[in-house]
Formats: structure tokens, sequence, C-alpha cells
């Protein structure tokens, strides 16, 4: 599109035990990238990878001149290597990408052509998705419960892939918290957001590398992290158990006063016992949670340790 003695495009893409897909992905986005200008990078993040994507990153960097590459000193999380990228990235333009090809490379100048008509970010929106149909109906689940928890509004066949302006970048490297969820704070700082409908390549892995119980730690991790409705909603509901509670012994004592009440009731005692402490045990769980959050956060470590560089 134009060339100019800045950086104009980044490619971000987090690797995790991606060695299958690795140097397709690479062959494939250097492809489309030297089509779009001549001052890019391609930024690979390996999160603490046991297999090659490490030795595989090293060799194209040595290749390529475009391509830089970091290594983290243990596997983060995904959402830690993206910030890792965004870190050391330097484009007016940011694609953040997956490695497992089902973000297609190829549709990159198409999110850039969208972004030229006064977007600061435009999201690439899935279609045809090749995921399972439990994959895709727990996510949409996900979805829906985050946005009535959360008020933001996410779609379920939006991902990480899309286009980002520097000034949307910048705004989200600002979130420094421990506990990060790219969608999700890309929709916080807002600026002109646009959607583009993207084809939805196949897995180049056999089973994913994030399986239910990483989605459901990342899932409860982003509610807690983007909303205190849990909290809110505690209050209610003890609000609520109060009320019935004192609506029963109000009963129980005109029932008693006027003689109804021969023998105690031991079922209603022991009902209410346990529904009463399983919901102060469950509350006390869920304020624990927010305050385990918050000392994780107060610790201030950093998001990611860098072991290499290359």
């Amino acid at each position: 599109m134009r060339n100019g003695p800045e950086t104009y495009l980044s490619v971000v893409v987090p690797v995790y035990q991606s060695g299958r897909s690795l140097e397709a992905l690479i062959y494939r986005l250097e492809a489309v990238m030297a089509g779009i200008s001549q001052q890019v990078e391609l930024i690979l993040v390996d999160d603490g990878s046991s297999d090659n994507s490490w030795e595989l990153i090293c060799a194209a960097a040595r290749n390529s001149k475009y391509v830089k590459g970091i290594r983290l000193s243990r596997n983060f999380g995904q959402h830690h290597a993206i910030a890792a990228g965004l870190d050391v990235s330097r484009g007016r333009w940011t694609v953040v990408m997956d490695a497992d090809l089902q973000d297609l490379p190829e549709e990159i100048p198409h999110l850039l052509s969208k972004a030229m008509h006064g977007y600061d970010a435009v999201l690439a929106r899935r279609i045809n998705r090749k995921d399972s149909r439990w994959k895709i109906a727990l996510s949409a689940g996900f979805y829906r419960f985050f946005r009535y928890m959360t008020g933001t509004p996410l779609d379920p066949a939006v991902g990480n892939f899309g286009v980002y302006h520097r000034k949307v970048i910048q705004a989200i490297l600002q979130m420094r918290e421990s506990i990060r969820y790219f969608p999700a704070q890309v929709q916080w700082v807002g600026f002109r957001q646009g959607y583009f409908n993207v084809s939805h390549g196949k897995s180049a892995v056999s089973s994913s590398n994030y399986g239910f119980r990483s989605k459901f730690h990342l899932g409860l991790n982003a509610l807690m992290a983007f909303s205190d409705k849990p909290l809110r909603l505690t209050i209610k509901l003890g609000f609520l158990i109060a009320s019935i509670g004192f609506i029963f012994a109000l009963t129980t004592l005109i029932r008693y006063f006027t003689g109804s009440i021969v023998v105690p009731g031991y079922a209603s005692l022991i009902v209410s016992v346990w529904v009463l402490a399983g919901l102060i045990l469950m509350t006390l769980g869920m304020v624990g949670l927010y305050v385990g959050k918050t000392f994780e956060g107060v610790k201030n470590r950093p998001l990611y340790v860098v072991d290499k560089k290359t």
C-alpha cells in the first residue's frame, strides 16, 4: 500500500506447540506481507513450547530480516504472549492472529482495505467455522453470559484476528493488569471498530492446545477482570434469601402461638441449614476469588518473562 521511513505493518502471532503449522504460516505470511509494503515485521512469540517451535522461529529469523522471535521463559498464556508481541511492535497497523492456520494470512489485505475506510480497528468475523459443534455452542453460550455479566458486547464469531491502528494498540498497552483477555480489551478501549467476514481455515493440529480446563479458567478470569456483577448478584441473592427467611420465621411464630405446631419440623430445619450453609460458602468463595485476584494485581509482577530474542 505504501512505503515510508516507519514500519507500516506489524503481525503478532502467539505460538504454542505449533511446530506442525509454523513453517507454512511463515511462508504464507511473508508472501502476503511482501505484497502490502516493504516496511513490515513479523513478530513470533513462543509461549514456552516444548516442541520445535523455537527452532523454526530462529531459522525463519536467519532467513528473513522481517522476522523477529521472542521466547518466553515458560508458558504464560496466549493473551500474555500477545502482550509481549505488542510491546515490541512498531507498526502503524498491527495484525494479531493465531498460529494454527485457522486465521488465514490471505485475509489480511482485505482487513486493511476495510480499515482504510476510516476504521481504527477491523475485526475478522469468521464464517463457516471449521470448529466442532460443541465448541461453537460453548463459545456462543460463554459470550452471551459474558455480555450479560459485563455489559461488553462480544461476537462469538470474532476472536483475536484483526487489524488495529497504532493508537488502539497504545491504549491496550496501558492496561497492565495481570488478567488479560485481548478481545475484551479491544472492546473496552473503544475507537471506531468495523467487522469483515473472513473464511475460516481448518486447524493444522489434530487437537487444540487449549483444552476445556484452560478455556474455563480463561473465561472465569476474564469475567472477574471485567465485571463485579457476580458480587452484586450475591448481594441480591442474600437479600432474597433473607427476605424468604424472615417471612418463614414470621409464619412459624404465628403458627406456634396459634397452636398449629405440635412437633418441630426436622426436615425444614435440615433443609434451611444446608441451603444457608451452601449459600454462605458460595458467597465466601466468590469473594475469596476476587480477593485473590486483587492480591495478584498488587504484587505488580511483570506480565511475562523473556528468555531469548532473535
